[in-house]
Order: structure tokens, then C-alpha cells, then sequence
């Protein structure tokens, strides 16, 4: 196989993945989880709280009371936000193009990841 074939193959590739179904699952749940004003509210309090989150952790100990408070806060907005449709569609959808990178990354790269050290005994 000459390396214009293997580049042939990896164009190939890319645009298959670009136009799989799970994919452009992807990108529409991602398209419509971006212009939700609602989400865009929750992510940025979820920000806020994990800054805050932060900012406690430079000042105080991790077992103090107001660490303890703010690290509360920061899970109440993240599971907020992750419970919103929007965000729970978009985390289905890359979970099964996360699966589907893993297959391919075992099927293309995983004989390359194979070492071979010392002697065979």
C-alpha cells in the first residue's frame, strides 16, 4: 500500500465519521444545547460556583466550612445542569460517538500499541 492509498483511506475515513448518524446526533444536540438560553443560565452558575469553588480552596482548608458550603453549591449546579434535556441528550449522543472513536482507535491503532521488549522466550 503506497502512502498515497493510506492517505486516500484516511480522507476516506474522516468523512465517513463526519457523516455518520451518531455524529450528526451529535452536532444538532450540541447546536441546540448552545442557543438554549436556559442552559446557557445553568453553565454559567455552574461556572460561577466552581470559581467560587476554587477560589475557597486557595484561602481555606479543604475540610472548612465554607470549602464544604461552596463544594455543595458546585454540585447542586452541576447536577442541575446535567439533568437539563438539552445537556442529557447531548451527553447520550457523544457517549455513543465516544464509543465509537474507541472502537476505531482498537480496530486502526491498538497493533501499534503493542510493545515488544527483550527476548521471546
Amino acid at each position: 500500500m503506497t502512502e498515497k492509498d493510506i492517505t486516500m483511506l484516511a480522507f476516506s475515513l474522516a468523512d465517513s465519521i463526519e457523516k455518520d448518524p451518531r455524529v450528526l446526533a451529535l452536532k444538532k444536540a450540541e447546536k441546540a444545547m448552545e442557543e438554549n438560553d436556559e442552559v446557557g443560565r445553568l453553565a454559567f452558575a455552574f461556572d460561577t460556583a466552581q470559581t467560587r469553588y476554587n477560589d475557597f480552596l486557595k484561602i481555606y482548608s479543604e475540610t472548612s466550612p465554607e470549602v464544604q458550603k461552596a463544594q455543595k453549591n458546585l454540585y447542586l449546579h452541576k447536577k442541575t445542569l446535567d439533568e437539563h434535556p438539552f445537556v442529557r441528550e447531548y451527553l447520550s449522543c457523544y457517549q455513543e460517538v465516544r464509543k465509537m472513536y474507541d472502537e476505531l482507535q482498537t480496530v486502526i491503532f491498538a497493533p501499534f500499541n503493542e510493545h515488544q521488549c527483550g527476548d521471546k522466550k
